[in-house]
């Protein structure tokens, strides 16, 4: 039992990406400027490269929990 591992290429986000998108999210890239002018663009750039797993993790939930929150108040 391994991990298998995909074939695909990540690929540059179009503008039908953009358009069909409710939320865009960046952790560690910077995202072109079409997608980054959207107003459904984010920026997760406290996510730390360098403090291990738990603290990449930390920071992720709570962006998820406020993602959340966000959107039980609509």
């Amino acid at each position: 039992m391994g991990l298998t591992l995909p074939s695909a290429k990540p690929a540059p986000i179009t503008s039908a990406d953009v358009t069909s998108a409710s939320h865009i999210f960046a952790i560690g890239c910077s995202l072109p400027a079409h997608a980054a002018s959207s107003g459904k663009a984010d920026s997760w750039d406290d996510v730390p490269e360098d403090q291990g797993y738990a603290a990449q993790r930390d920071a992720i939930k709570k962006h998820v929990e406020r993602l959340i929150d966000q959107l039980q108040k609509r």
